[in-house]
């Protein structure tokens, strides 16, 4: 639970919820025994927290804030990785809540100051739908100013953050080892200010209904969820907060990363960052970037060895082959991307490419074409390393695929139907 190593890019997720929570629960049973295994255990309890309903944020606060007899720190600083999950798996909450104290995570961020691992995923309480809340920038500045020294990885799903805050808040978190963060949103240079002030408010449709966000907490009135002091510092938090001073400049290293995940990549400004130990990247890129002007640029990271690639159009299957060349495994989204037939006359061999993945989330797109592509570039030995075409849907494909082909050049053709995803109500794409 604890692991911060290229590893966690194959995890099985719900299978790691689940060893966190039997190890609470051992935990807690130890600790019962008596009171010196209470005393043992009270390093341990608070190692891990995880959080599923709202109703238990205010008391686990005041539990992370409190400094044990004998101690001389507050349990907080004990807490090494917190999973905070909010309307996930049709458990409601008061929305509300989120615009009085969400920028802060409601203290829980600032109660942990030695945070290393930092899993969080708050959309709206609407049982089977997948709705998100308007995020003040107050929580990127917060994160940062907490845990720019001890994060190493960090995962946020349901917080809308605008790439040019996105690179603010990485730039800092120079320990940083595998970084996931979805619903990031486009940086318009016509229409934004760069770090300017969020909107209070936004309207927009989604599966025919019309959505109002407004964040208009009135911090002149108590809640009833927390004490007048605790949310005197929210209101502090959400009016005072500011970027730690940063004085380097580009292009910034994050030296350590190596899984990037981002579900909403501006690649025309990737090149402000180096990760020169990135192997596992996971992008879905606008729709107008071009890959291949991008990856003539001196801090494009060729190093990946593992890529999930969507959103791209009319980019070849060669192409991505030749800007990664180190790549091993490669996963192509086909609902989000456009992929030609290539043309591998002039390509040189891909000596390392082992597995291509065709995956589909939503809907069983045809995948025939882009197999073809791929068969003519093991019969042009330009793959000699390729062993497996695996295909990923939501369900069965028809089953006129080239099995007999595929088996007489070697290649084994795979089809693994998608599993429901760990957490109900979320994007189906965002799972792994």
């Amino acid at each position: 639970a604890l692991d911060t190593s290229p590893s966690i890019f194959f995890e099985d997720r719900h299978a790691v919820l689940q060893l966190v929570h039997d190890s609470m629960k051992l935990k807690a049973s130890l600790s019962l025994v008596s009171k010196t295994f209470h005393n043992v255990m009270e390093f341990y309890l608070y190692e891990i927290v995880m959080i599923f309903r709202f109703e238990y944020v205010p008391i686990l606060l005041r539990i992370l804030r409190t400094t044990p007899l004998g101690f001389r720190k507050p349990r907080g600083h004990k807490c090494r990785r917190l999973d905070f999950y909010l309307g996930i798996g049709n458990i409601v909450y008061a929305d509300e809540a989120w615009y009085e104290g969400g920028h802060t995570l409601w203290g829980l961020i600032p109660a942990c100051p030695n945070l290393e691992i930092l899993m969080a995923r708050v959309v709206r309480s609407v049982v089977g739908l997948d709705y998100l809340h308007l995020t003040h920038k107050a929580l990127w500045k917060t994160i940062v100013a907490c845990l720019s020294k001890t994060l190493r990885r960090i995962e946020l799903y349901g917080f809308e953050i605008r790439i040019d805050r996105l690179e603010m808040m990485l730039r800092y978190l120079t320990n940083l080892e595998a970084c996931r963060i979805i619903c990031a949103r486009a940086f318009d240079p016509h229409l934004d200010t760069y770090d300017n002030e969020e909107p209070k408010e936004r309207q927009f449709s989604r599966a025919r209904r019309r959505i109002y966000l407004e964040d208009d907490w009135d911090y002149s009135k108590l809640s009833g969820w927390f004490d007048a002091s605790t949310v005197e510092e929210f209101k502090a938090a959400k009016e005072k907060s500011q970027w730690p001073p940063f004085n380097s400049p580009p292009p910034y290293i994050l030296p350590s990363l190596h899984t990037f995940r981002v579900d909403r990549l501006d690649l025309q400004r990737l090149h402000q960052f180096s990760f020169p130990c990135l192997r596992h990247l996971d992008m879905t890129v606008f729709p107008d970037n071009r890959l291949d002007l991008c990856a003539t640029h001196t801090n494009f990271p060729s190093s990946v060895t593992h890529l999930i690639y969507g959103g791209g159009r009319y980019i070849q299957l060669a192409h991505l082959l030749q800007f990664f060349p180190q790549l091993r495994q490669l996963t192509l989204a086909l609902e989000f991307s456009d992929f030609p037939a290539s043309d591998y006359g002039y390509m040189a061999p891909h000596v390392n490419l082992e597995i291509v993945e065709l995956a589909t989330w939503d809907c069983p797109i045809r995948p025939q074409p882009l197999i073809r592509d791929i068969l003519i570039a093991v019969r042009a030995e330009k793959v000699p390393s390729l062993q497996t075409i695996k295909l990923t849907p939501p369900c069965e494909y028809d089953p006129e695929l080239p099995w007999e082909e595929c088996e007489a050049l070697g290649i084994r053709l795979e089809q693994v139907i998608r599993p429901k995803p760990t957490f109900c109500g979320m994007s189906t794409q965002h799972q792994g």
